[in-house]
């Protein structure tokens, strides 16, 4: 894993649910990009994507896309082990790419798969930052759940989008 330093005060993580209703992603769509655009205003320039289907891809997009307004902005994809996205369908895998490609770094936690991996990218991503915006539908059992469950473990602040 590369030595990168990332200011925890002005970085936000996030995380959410793979599956969103489609019906949901365009309000959903919407209301991230206000948000992301208004923790930017509050001083926050690096934003941290786990690199999973769904949410992450989501909010990964739109913080590029704001990278055209807003120059300083830095994303950083939290892979947990390299080559994790071969197992994406082809349109989830494409993004993806396009996405690592135009990070500003990626993180590979692990060079090869391992137990627990998911729980190890969660865990670097709350480790690395002040704010969480989620979309999280409350379900205990879940990734999601995890990392919002350790975000309040640690004081960190969080924006749940779930509606």
């Amino acid at each position: 894993m590369d030595n990168i330093h990332i200011n925890k005060s002005k970085t936000v993580a996030f995380t959410g649910h793979r599956h969103i209703n489609p019906n949901a992603i365009a309000p959903l769509k919407e209301e991230l990009t206000h948000t992301i655009r208004q923790q930017y205003h509050n001083g926050y320039t690096t934003f941290i994507v786990g690199g999973a289907v769904g949410f992450d891809l989501l909010a990964a997009e739109i913080v590029l896309e704001l990278q055209q307004e807003f120059t300083d902005i830095q994303l950083f994809c939290a892979v947990p082990y390299a080559g994790h996205h071969i197992y994406f369908r082809n349109e989830s895998m494409q993004r993806y790419i396009h996405i690592a490609n135009k990070a500003t770094s990626n993180i590979i936690l692990s060079p090869r798969y391992y137990d627990c991996y998911f729980l190890h990218r969660n865990d670097y991503m709350i480790e690395h930052c002040s704010l969480l915006i989620a979309y999280y539908n409350q379900s205990f059992r879940s990734g999601t759940g995890y990392t919002v469950r350790r975000a309040e473990a640690n004081n960190i602040s969080i924006i749940n989008l779930y509606k």
